[in-house]
């Protein structure tokens, strides 16, 4: 979605600039400034500039300020000439990045919460819905963020935060709520900047448990030894199936199963498995389940313990990534930078919010879902005049369901 008008551009764009006036000291430089390329996308025309660089700190927070932009991004490459066309920039390295964004990911929610409205009219529509009934023209999808959606978003970087730090030894890791509906986290440890794009796409194939091979790890065959089985308590991927594959036998809930592997045979094993749960003592009693169960249960857990990452994102040596504590245009908070150690008690909805929230602005509502910051609640609303703090009037103008009075 993009504003529904140039008066609602044009007032976020003023709450944007004052922000990059006043938290200029709070904008993330990134390493090696000079060899990044920046591009940003401006607020009116909504055109992405790119291809540019800067030598010192200075010179990007005066760019901030001067040009407020609806979004910022910089390189996760290093280059010789970052201001060159790409095929001139001369790659020197590229950190390795990851995007989690909670629109890949299968939440139950997303049907219920999403919508469509038609600009012109300023009437909404269920997600269903192709034309306006009143003037027959396009409509316009809304993919609301809900607290499930966060949820199940930072569940996704915690597991990969697991296994890039556990696993893989990674130590340099840089993470960021995206200001929107996910997560990003960066890698720059010395070892793999110069990976190829293959070695990338190998540690994207670790990461979610592509090709996994059951039978390696013991799980193969009519009969199943205990001694070779995953146990919980093993390192890398051994232990990740047994602990996950424990949690799914002890819910034992078909549904799950099946959303898990999309295998009909979820349905049938829930006695089998309520009958297994009496077997438990310190690890999943593998024996006592056939075969076939075992495989639905153990490629259940692969997937549930995987990580869901954009693998687009990952692969690519020349990705532009969003600026830490920077704005984000599609809502007007924070792409706030989270202390690895501290994501598990962060709250975007609290620690994202940048803009006002003691001041106040009606706006004209053409249909919003429950809104959370900082304290304030909004219920879901639809065609109504209201007062809004500057923070909750920003988040609907820039999701373009609200426009100004």
């Amino acid at each position: 979605m993009s504003f529904i008008g140039k008066e609602d551009a044009r007032f976020v764009h003023k709450l944007f600039k004052k922000y990059y006036f006043e938290s200029r000291d709070e904008i993330y430089v990134p390493e090696r400034l000079p060899e990044r390329e920046f591009g940003y996308f401006t607020f009116m025309e909504k055109i992405m500039i790119r291809h540019m660089s800067f030598n010192n700190p200075k010179e990007l927070k005066d760019a901030l300020v001067d040009k407020a932009p609806l979004h910022v991004y910089h390189s996760s490459a290093f280059y010789k000439y970052p201001r060159a066309p790409m095929d001139q920039k001369g790659w020197l390295g590229s950190e390795l990045a990851f995007d989690i964004d909670a629109d890949h990911l299968k939440t139950p929610c997303k049907k219920k919460h999403d919508f469509k409205i038609c600009k012109a009219c300023m009437l909404a529509y269920p997600v269903e819905a192709e034309r306006c009934s009143k003037c027959g023209g396009p409509l316009e999808k809304v993919e609301w963020v809900c607290d499930k959606c966060l949820e199940s978003a930072k569940a996704e970087a915690l597991k990969l935060l697991e296994i890039l730090e556990e696993d893989l030894g990674f130590e340099k890791i840089r993470m960021a709520f995206s200001g929107n509906r996910g997560y990003h986290l960066i890698v720059s440890d010395k070892q793999v900047l110069e990976l190829s794009q293959q070695e990338r796409k190998e540690i994207i194939d670790y990461i979610t448990g592509t090709g996994l091979d059951l039978r390696i790890l013991g799980l193969g065959g009519r009969r199943i030894k205990a001694e070779i089985a995953p146990d919980i308590a093993d390192p890398g991927w051994r232990g990740r199936i047994a602990r996950s594959s424990l949690q799914l036998m002890l819910a034992a809930d078909p549904e799950r199963l099946y959303e898990l592997t999309e295998d009909k045979k979820a349905y049938s094993v829930k006695e089998e498995l309520e009958k297994a749960k009496e077997l438990l003592s310190d690890n999943v009693p593998w024996g006592a389940l056939k075969p076939s169960t075992v495989k639905l249960l153990a490629e259940a857990a692969r997937e549930d313990a995987a990580s869901h990452i954009d693998v687009v994102v990952t692969q690519d040596t020349h990705r532009l990534i969003r600026l830490g504590n920077s704005l984000n245009g599609k809502t007007g908070l924070k792409a706030q930078l989270i202390d690895p150690n501290d994501l598990d008690g962060f709250d975007p909805a609290w620690s994202s919010v940048a803009l006002p929230m003691d001041e106040e602005i009606h706006v004209k509502v053409i249909r919003s879902q429950e809104v959370r910051l900082k304290g304030f609640e909004l219920a879901p609303i639809s065609n109504k005049i209201v007062r809004l703090p500057l923070a909750a009037a920003a988040l609907l103008l820039c999701r373009g369901v609200a426009t100004l009075p």
